[in-house]
């Protein structure tokens, strides 16, 4: 077995292995100290591309393990996808770790037979924390037999069986009390009938047709049609905190049986509510976080039975409808009653330099608070660029995946939803073997969110200005696809949006204003009270700007504020 303590261990990181002594003690170094952080604690790691993330989670899972302060079967890793949990069980389980489990966040909530789209906003509003209070209020306002009307005589197979009224009483009213879910006030119900009892069967049996009248069964998804469609039970349940408008959007008929992927975790809070927590882990990891809704992150720490984390993230790859600019929400939506701990790797060794100088073009506007991580490693190969007219873009995507399969790497195809089926054409038409969302051998075609958290030998690129273009979050979907491959790189695309002796305008509009000549400074002498305040009023106004409006708006919406602020000029 790999035993991450002793430091004759074998690499576990070829990529680390390859770099001069020096380097590679410097960056361990760093590591270790994150994989030595105690078990009784929420770890945060924030790292770039390439930083080893999530080797040094993995890592830590190892040294926990072979500390014996853990066991593998109570051990959880969690990600992104179906491939990233293969990606991860493969690791540990080279290492000797074989009975650590590793689920993708959608495998961890309750399936669904069938998937609908909801409108955005509809997918954000399921997502807030508030959803969890508008469930419990729905879940305890549910209609049951009040205590009062309860008779202490039952008849049981024509047999009369009584129940002392007091301690009944007693009971119904100790349970209505707790968090406790159905299945928990059944058994408190239970015990308490039957204690001391002559006939427990009878009483048991009795006990359950009154838990039944009291708290009739139900399951997640009958209770969240029945609420779904019910405006009178979702306004009631909202407690004051949903609009109208929010009420409305939650509502649909009772006819619509199916399901958004928003929904899943308002099932799992349904679940949990109705029959407890499901098995709890003595340790959790969590990957690629900083995607995740905060009805999500309940799900996932609902499997913490101690509130031991590793959470890892990368905030300048945050992209989707929960997108953030700094960990303090998230942070927040982690309730766990061990200290938190927010560190940080600074030295990127997995993407070579020539490959990381060109996305890192992007980080400025990506994530203007996310430093750059330190790049350490070259690779022999520069990124390749291939201008390509659409008709001719297929071929030559085909063409570059099939030379990196050749020599035997692995390889990903990362392309923007609209070029998808012509590459798709020009794969098929070479014979190529491929596969999506990183499952199965051959090539993987991957849209930008789904390679997320993967690595690969060779990245094919398709349309860098289509995938800046096509979402709010563009600049940080196109720095994750330059990001994915550890050697070798192509793009291919438009002439006009690819880096082709000048930096071309998807690249040079996100970097001209970091690398022009810098106004003279203006000579103004500040306390530090006021130049807090500044760096306050700033950044508030650039996260408005960058979670609000697509790039080519943000000159607009300058000129604006310049115009507001001094319209006489």
């Amino acid at each position: 077995m790999f035993r991450q303590a002793d430091p004759g261990a074998p690499a576990d990181d070829d990529l680390l292995a390859d770099l001069g002594r020096e380097q590679a003690a410097t960056i361990r170094a760093a590591q270790d100290d994150l994989v030595r952080a105690p078990l009784d604690r929420l770890l945060i790691i924030q790292g770039g591309p390439g930083t080893g993330k999530t080797m040094t989670a993995l890592r830590r899972v190892a040294w926990l393990l072979d500390e014996g302060l853990l066991d593998d079967a109570e051990t959880l890793v969690v990600g992104p996808s179906v491939a990233f949990a293969r990606y991860t069980d493969d690791i540990l389980t080279g290492w000797g770790y074989d009975r650590v489990e590793h689920r993708p966040v959608t495998a961890l909530l309750p399936r669904v037979a069938t998937v609908v789209e909801q409108p955005p906003h509809v997918t954000r509003l399921k997502g807030e924390a508030r959803m969890a209070r508008l469930l419990a209020r729905a879940f305890e306002e549910r209609p049951g037999l009040p205590s009062g009307e309860l008779s202490s005589s039952i008849d049981i197979g024509g047999r009369t069986v009584n129940l002392d009224p007091v301690a009944l009483k007693r009971v119904i009213d100790t349970a209505r009390a707790s968090e406790a879910s159905p299945g928990d006030r059944r058994i408190l119900l239970r015990a308490t009938l039957a204690a001391g009892s002559r006939d427990p069967r009878l009483v048991l049996e009795a006990a359950d047709r009154l838990a039944e009248r009291l708290w009739p069964s139900l399951d997640p998804q009958g209770f969240l049609r029945e609420l779904f469609a019910s405006r009178e039970l979702l306004a009631s349940a909202a407690g004051g905190e949903f609009t109208d408008r929010e009420i409305e959007s939650l509502y649909r008929p009772a006819d619509d049986h199916g399901w958004d992927e928003a929904d899943r975790p308002l099932l799992d809070e349904a679940a949990h509510l109705i029959d407890g927590d499901p098995k709890g882990f003595g340790h959790v990891v969590l990957d690629e976080a900083q995607d995740l809704s905060p009805m999500q992150l309940r799900a996932i720490c609902r499997r913490s039975a101690t509130g031991s984390m590793t959470v890892i993230g990368d905030i300048a790859q945050s992209t989707g409808p929960w997108a953030r600019d700094d960990w303090n929400d998230l942070v927040a939506q982690l309730p766990s009653a061990q200290p938190h701990e927010h560190r940080e790797l600074r030295f990127g060794y997995r993407i070579p330099r020539q490959i990381f100088d060109l996305a890192a073009e992007l980080l400025p506007m990506a994530a203007p608070s996310v430093p750059a991580p330190t790049t350490v490693r070259d690779s022999s190969a520069d990124p390749v660029i291939v201008p390509a007219e659409p008709a001719d873009r297929g071929s030559l995507v085909a063409a570059a995946a099939a030379g990196h399969a050749e020599q035997g790497r692995t390889v990903a195809v990362i392309c923007p939803a609209r070029c998808r089926d012509e590459i798709i054409a020009g794969l098929d038409a070479e014979g190529l073997t491929w596969h999506t969302a990183g499952e199965g051998p051959g090539i993987a075609l991957l849209a930008p969110h789904e390679a997320k958290g993967l690595e690969f030998d060779a990245a094919v690129v398709v349309e860098p200005g289509h995938i800046l273009d096509d979402d709010p979050r563009g600049h940080r979907l196109l720095y994750i696809a330059l990001t994915r491959s550890t050697s070798h790189l192509h793009l291919i695309g438009a002439p006009e949006d690819l880096p082709i002796e000048q930096p071309p305008p998807v690249f040079r509009e996100l970097v001209e204003e970091v690398s022009a000549e810098p106004a003279p400074p203006v000579e103004v002498e500040l306390d530090a009270a006021t130049q807090e305040t500044i760096n306050m009023v700033v950044q508030s106004l650039a996260e408005t700007l960058l979670g609000t409006l697509t790039p080519e708006l943000w000159p607009v919406a300058m000129n604006r504020l310049e115009q507001l602020i001094n319209p006489e000029a």
